[in-house]
């Protein structure tokens, strides 16, 4: 965006103006203004330029240090002052100063300081919603009294009155003691559920000050008897903290935070003369002069911290709630029109808005994927997105402990060998691993193992449902237990479960991380534990829909990933879509209204978790397979149990359509691809179906054919590894998009890249680094044997200089008039419902609406055969199963005549059923 002459002599007068008023030297305002020039002319920067010059000069200050008496980080910079004067609200400052650093490649180090910004305001702003009803409880109603208002009249003097000790003024005193003490406690920064208690704890410690000043009248009338009495009968005070805690279980986090951290906290208050009060008991703060002397000196502190480190005014949510207060009781004027001072009170009633309720406890969007698995819709409050997380999270273990049940243990004595000895060795190992990294941020030991104890109870759980839901699949689930990283997998998404209720602010992946567990493992344990039902609310099942689809667009393509060495050991490459997919998922023509998917049925943790069978092996083992699918379980040269599926190439003339669907002749010459490579590349191929059904609808892209053209290009783009490799899923989709669009002469939409990166970020899970970011060129040596750092760039920049060069050839053949023999033929869709629907899961008053369960059958006939132990009998069992085909049923016309189409109709629904009854068994 280049500015005309006039325009940026106004613009650069409207920034020097905005420097004055901050008060900022003319080195940082010349920086600021040079790098915003610079941006302006690479990037288009939407909006008002006013917003784009508040966040030049905030990224500017914060790399300026001053040196004083003290080391300040910054220039001294209040950045509620800069977002008044900016007309910025704290939401669209979080969202432009986010582009900002990625447009100036900003150090990770600004970046971190900005998601603590962002999650910092999130939590106060929630904690602040809960001060007022719980000051209610305690207190009288802090509404403006005629002390307030004669205080107010006299802001902008000299000669202050005293600070009056009224309702209104304990209720800011004790938010500014909250935000005050929270500056040295960083977990009440970010972990709303410890905000909550060190609130608790402020309201304890004035309350404890009131009731010793015997300042009845402040007390709520309805609660000081009771609240008396008690003291009365303990001869002390009661602690009102357990009163607010509504869970037991939340009682005694609340009561460690006041005991080890928040009288620690208050004790250095005391020595260092901000708060004056008892050393022993904390009383006296609101003793003759002391409230006023301590309320200043509470302000000043946090008032020297705001300058300091360029935080938020967490006052600003305070200022509000007395400006809505005092213009309900005062209609008569408006806070508004006050003569403007130097107070806190005037600084604080200019300060910018908040956003649009943006402060509010909000869920995740619904992922695109996985929304059958979702319960029905509840009231997500505050509470519920706080406190009772750790309720839901402690109904889910109910009565388990720290370690397996007797359930448990028969099934792993039912083994061959019972592996309850290693997967306890391992689970040490990783809890140390664990508690010495959660530590090392800041945390206690104590809540570490807390933490780990909780991950405990939840993995010995849901490795007991999930072996005996194994056990109804399979007869012998020795492969599976004996399987390390199983357990490796279960215990850290159990872990991730336990971080995600206590609203850890570390998110995923961390905890792979920390435990130093493969993404593309840990993703199979996570259907296995959504499909048990255990009590998992809405928003724990959509987080972990979300991590999955983040394993499977991105983070199983890194380099250091283990799927690149199974698909080379499987000898095949990456598949295609139609060698994962499952009987009737393919469209080969637009009939999806019409269409019905076949039930996958119950999926087997062995299957998730199976080796990848080379392709060499295949025809020396099954040298000649029926259509009986049954398994083959062998000891390898560790004498671990090897799960071996049969996998038998149907019958052509034994294969049904269905609507919407044909079989491929070439696909029906070839296996379909089977284990576990075979269940992630059909998780990824259906996450991309449905990310591209949701951008060409949104796109006018109705046409059948053009939609799989543009699957075909993509589907193609996977199979070349070097595109995939260390980039994401969408990245490849939008490129495949537009390049079918120029192929296919679509020339209707100009900035086609442009608006299909707008529908892109209307899905749940976009992002702007994923369009912005984009690796191009990877880490290399030069000749010299020294590393060159690897390149990044935009999306338009990957499509010009990667995309192009390898998928120019492949798209040619798709641009119309092209010679007929270099048509491409088109791969079939992925089925899917036409129209999302949010949740299969539905409540309509008393009627329960969801889909039908696969029953469980008995497991199929399985036979052992160990080297060098077995008999040959054995063997020729196998080979004999193997060999013999089941015979189904013939249609014999009796009388010779043809029967109805009628009859015929029902007699190919019926075998159409028993053919899908046989597969699920099978599955």
């Amino acid at each position: 965006m280049v500015l005309s002459n006039s325009s940026e002599e106004e613009l650069k007068k409207t920034h020097q103006e905005l420097c004055n008023k901050l008060n900022l030297d003319q080195e940082v305002a010349a920086t600021a203004w040079d790098t915003f020039e610079s941006i302006s002319k690479k990037f288009v920067l939407e909006g008002e330029k006013l917003h784009w010059l508040g966040c030049a000069i905030y990224s500017t200050s914060r790399n300026v240090e001053q040196k004083s008496s003290k080391q300040i980080r910054g220039n001294g910079i209040n950045l509620t002052s800069l977002l008044r004067h900016s007309n910025l609200s704290f939401v669209q400052f979080f969202t432009n100063i986010t582009r900002w650093s990625e447009m100036t490649q900003l150090p990770d180090e600004f970046r971190n300081k900005i998601n603590h910004l962002r999650v910092n305001f999130s939590t106060a702003s929630n904690t602040f919603k809960k001060l007022h009803p719980l000051f209610t409880e305690i207190f009288v109603e802090p509404a403006p009294n005629a002390l307030d208002l004669d205080a107010l009249k006299h802001k902008g003097r000299r000669n202050m009155r005293p600070i009056p000790c009224t309702p209104l003024k304990i209720l800011e005193f004790i938010w500014n003691l909250f935000v005050t003490i929270k500056i040295d406690e960083p977990t009440c920064r970010s972990e709303i559920i410890k905000a909550h208690h060190l609130l608790f704890c402020c309201i304890d410690l004035v309350f404890q000050n009131v009731v010793a000043a015997e300042m009845r009248d402040l007390i709520n009338p309805s609660l000081s008897e009771e609240l008396l009495e008690q003291g009365a009968v303990n001869n002390e005070v009661p602690c009102i903290v357990k009163k607010f805690c509504k869970h037991d279980l939340l009682i005694k986090e609340a009561l460690h935070m006041k005991v080890y951290i928040f009288r620690p906290l208050i004790t250095k208050l005391i020595s260092n003369s901000i708060l004056i009060a008892d050393e022993n008991d904390f009383t006296g703060i609101f003793n003759g002069d002391n409230f006023e002397q301590n309320f200043r000196n509470i302000t000043k502190t946090y008032e020297t911290h705001l300058l300091n480190y360029g935080d938020f005014d967490e006052r600003i949510f305070l200022a509000e709630f007395k400006r809505i207060t005092m213009e309900r009781e005062q209609s008569w004027t408006s806070m508004k029109v006050l003569p403007p001072g130097d107070s806190t009170d005037t600084l604080l009633l200019e300060s910018p808005k908040v956003g649009g309720g943006s402060g509010a406890a909000r869920g995740f969007d619904t992922p695109l994927t996985g929304r059958k698995f979702l319960g029905p819709r509840e009231g997500d409050t505050l509470i519920r997105s706080a406190s009772e997380k750790i309720a839901r999270l402690h109904t889910m273990i109910g009565d388990r402990v720290a370690g397996p049940s007797n359930k448990l243990k028969e099934i792993f004595e039912s083994c061959q060998r019972n592996p309850l000895t290693k997967i306890q060795e391992n689970l040490s190992t990783m809890k140390e691993k664990f508690i010495e990294t959660y530590t090392s941020t800041g945390y206690s030991i104590e809540e570490a193992q807390n933490r780990s104890d909780l991950g405990f109870m939840l993995f010995y759980k849901y490795v007991e449902l999930i072996l005996a839901k194994e056990k109804e699949i399979t007869a012998n689930i020795s492969a599976l237990v004996e399987k390390e990283i199983f357990y490796q997998c279960m215990f850290a998404c159990c872990l991730e479960i336990v971080l995600y209720c206590h609203n850890f602010p570390r998110k995923f992946p961390w905890i792979l991380d920390v435990l130093a567990v493969p993404p593309i493992h840990f993703v199979k344990v996570i259907e296995l534990i959504v499909r048990t039902k255990d009590n998992l609310f809405r928003e724990l099942i959509k987080h972990l829909n979300r991590i999955e689809e983040t394993v499977i667009e991105s983070l199983m393509w890194k380099s250091n990933s283990p799927i690149w060495d199974a698909i080379e050991k499987s000898g095949q490459g990456i598949p295609k879509f139609q060698d994962t997919a499952l009987p009737g998922h393919l469209l080969y023509n637009d009939m999806s209204n019409e269409h019905l998917l076949q039930s996958p049925g119950p999926q087997s943790a062995t299957d998730c978790f199976q080796s990848p069978l080379s392709q060499i092996c295949k025809p020396l083992l099954f040298p000649s397979a029926g259509n009986l699918q049954s398994h083959l379980i062998l000891p390898d040269k560790d004498g671990k149990m090897k799960l071996i599926p049969i996998v038998q190439k149907p019958s052509i003339e034994n294969q049904q359509s269905s609507p919407g669907a044909r079989p491929d002749p070439q696909a029906a010459a070839l296996p379909r691809r089977t284990g576990s490579v075979s269940i992630i590349f059909r998780k990824f191929y259906n996450l991309a179906g449905v990310r591209m059904q949701h951008l060409c609808s949104h796109l006018g892209f109705e046409d059948f054919e053009l939609r799989r053209k543009i699957w075909t290009i993509f589907e193609d783009s996977i199979r070349h590894t070097d595109l995939i490799k260390d980039r994401h899923l969408d990245q490849l989709l939008m490129c495949a998009i537009y390049v079918i669009c120029k192929a296919a002469k679509i020339t209707n939409m100009p900035n086609l890249f442009a608006i299909i990166m707008k529908f892109y970020r209307q899905q749940p899970q976009s992002s702007s680094l994923v369009y912005r970011d984009v690796l191009i060129e990877r880490k290399k040596t030069n000749d010299d044997g020294d590393f060159i750092d690897e390149e990044r760039g935009d999306l338009i920049q990957f499509y010009n200089l990667v995309y192009v060069k390898e998928m120019q050839t492949y798209a040619i053949r798709f641009q119309p008039n092209t010679n007929p023999n270099n048509n491409v033929p088109l791969s079939p869709l992925p089925a899917s419902q036409k129209k999302l629907m949010s949740s299969n899961l539905r409540v309509v008053g008393n009627v329960f609406v969801k889909p039908l369960e696969t029953s469980s059958t008995p497991p199929g006939s399985t036979f052992n055969y160990y080297f060098s132990r077995s008999p040959s009998k054995d063997l020729m069992n196998i080979n004999s199963a193997i060999n013999n085909m089941i015979q189904g049923k013939r249609l014999i016309n009796d009388n010779g005549t043809m029967p109805s189409a009628k009859r015929i109709s029902n007699r190919k629904i019926q075998s159409l059923m028993e053919d899908r009854q046989r597969h699920n068994a099978s599955e």
